[in-house]
């Protein structure tokens, strides 16, 4: 198609078109050819000068960091010789300080030692003359059971049955406590908390005398023996032991509180529940020496009851209590007669709370405390 039919067709436009559409714009050809810059360098002499200049500065940052490094460094050190030094000086003031130290504390080791030993010596040497001391007494007052039941028995009785003179109390079916002879031995029963229960021979009446029985512990804590009785005062002296080794002497008066005179443990008493153990006591005068299986327990000094019956007990501290005696036996010994050892006198008495001394007096006895 030509240029002309061309253009003639794009005049031809809608009858609805208020004005002639552009016509293109008709591209130039050959093209216009563009003119591009060329780039710019340095020079070559200016590029060596600016390489010789950066390798400059990198050398001498370099050197200057080597510097301040090494300066450190050498402060540094010199500040760990300085350390270094003061401490091998102070090190040796300290090694001269404790060996003085310790020369020091050798001298007064030595001193303590030599008074320790010293001291021990002494100390061992008055420990053994006490315990030699103490076994010479032991012995010594041992011998006065002895002294006093050499003779002949003012009362022996196996108590296997109440056959003899003695008139022991007898009770059968009583709820809080009971004196029966049961099989070969004299069974004693307390049963009411806070009471004994006392069986005593009412036709004995002693003053000075040495009075020993066999008892065993079949239930409950505590038994003993009872001297110097008087019914009619209801007073009398009660020496028990408990099955853990533990023994007192208590004084009733008037029926009142009973005030303990002496007590405390003993390794001469056996312990627990059914073994036997051989009360003694040795009442002279004033004077009372305790025994346990032959073995001194403890004297002492009270003027409260001179003379009165003797008997057994069982004691309801805290558990019911049943208790086989069997030997009863005493010596009267004579105004006359001279016990050797000198009893020691006790310590004021101390009232303690045992229980009362109000008794469960058996049914067939009259004169009971």
């Amino acid at each position: 198609m030509s240029d002309e039919n061309w253009l003639k067709e794009r005049e031809q436009v809608s009858p609805f078109d208020i004005t002639v559409p552009d016509l293109p714009v008709l591209q130039r050809w050959p093209p216009v050819q563009q003119n591009f810059r060329r780039r710019e360098t340095l020079p070559t002499w200016v590029s060596i000068l600016l390489i010789f200049l950066a390798i400059a500065l990198i050398g001498g940052g370099l050197g200057l960091i080597l510097f301040a490094t090494t300066a450190q460094y050498r402060g540094a050190l010199h500040t760990q010789a300085t350390a270094i030094a003061l401490s091998t000086v102070q090190a040796r003031n300290t090694a001269q300080a404790q060996d003085q130290a310790t020369a020091n504390a050798f001298a007064t080791a030595n001193t303590n030692i030599y008074a320790s030993a010293t001291a021990q010596s002494g100390a061992t040497a008055t420990a053994t003359a006490t315990v030699d001391s103490a076994t010479a007494t032991t012995a010594a007052l041992g011998s006065v059971l002895t002294q006093a039941t050499s003779g002949t028995t003012a009362f022996d009785d196996p108590l296997s049955g109440n056959t003899g003179n003695n008139k022991w109390d007898e009770t059968n079916g009583s709820v809080s406590g009971e004196c029966v002879f049961t099989g070969t031995a004299y069974h004693v029963r307390a049963a009411r908390q806070g009471f004994f229960q006392p069986c005593l021979a009412e036709a004995s009446n002693f003053s000075n005398f040495a009075f020993q029985v066999s008892m065993t512990i079949d239930s409950g804590n505590q038994a003993g023996i009872v001297f110097r009785a008087n019914s009619a005062s209801n007073a009398f002296y009660l020496f028990y032991i408990d099955i853990v080794g533990r023994y007192s002497l208590d004084l009733y008066k008037n029926g009142s509180q009973a005030t303990t005179l002496s007590s405390g443990y003993n390794a001469a008493i056996a312990t627990g529940i059914k073994h036997s153990n051989q009360l003694a006591v040795v009442a002279y005068n004033s004077i009372f020496y305790l025994y346990a299986n032959q073995q001194f327990i403890t004297s002492l000094a009270d003027s409260s009851l001179s003379a009165g019956k003797i008997g057994v007990a069982a004691l309801d501290f805290k558990y019911p209590t049943e208790v086989e005696f069997t030997n009863a036996q005493v010596w009267n010994i004579s105004s006359s007669t001279t016990l050797t050892p000198t009893a020691t006198q006790p310590s004021a008495p101390t009232a303690t709370q045992t229980p009362a001394a109000t008794s469960t007096a058996p049914s067939t006895s009259n004169n009971t405390p």
